[in-house]
């Protein structure tokens, strides 16, 4: 399965940018967090209950303040049918550019369903890290 690569630009320095993509899980929804709950798991899984998504597994894989982070999808234990998202942060000039991959798609389905989120939860957190 091909990987989905998406990237913007948003105008805060990458301090603020590393704030909102450091909570595991910060991309589930629809962008309004609010009603969801959070809880960690040991040192390295955060839990994420989206009143209207369900409730999903996180594990950080790799952390390297303020430049990458990776975080592994965890499905029930079963490693195989879960995908790697990884977010790249650099800064120029006060305008941070947020990069995102996310590889290891066991379905096209399941690839399809996430191209368009991606969108929308990067401009979420551009809207979110601008204010």
């Amino acid at each position: 399965m091909d990987d989905i690569e998406r990237e913007i630009a948003i105008n805060a320095p990458v301090e603020r940018v590393w704030e909102l993509v450091s909570q595991g899980g910060w991309w589930i929804g629809d962008g309004d967090r609010g009603a969801q709950t959070r809880s960690r798991e040991g040192d390295d899984v955060d839990v994420v209950v989206d009143p209207r998504y369900g409730t999903f597994r996180i594990r950080t894989e790799k952390a390297e303040p303020h430049s990458y982070l990776s975080y592994r999808w965890l499905d029930d234990g079963n490693e195989r049918a879960t995908t790697l998202v990884e977010f790249w942060l650099s800064e120029t000039d006060g305008v941070t550019t947020l990069r995102v991959v996310e590889s290891g798609f066991v379905s096209a389905e399941h690839r399809e369903g996430n191209i368009k989120g991606w969108g929308m939860q990067l401009a979420v957190a551009k809207a979110e890290c601008e204010r």
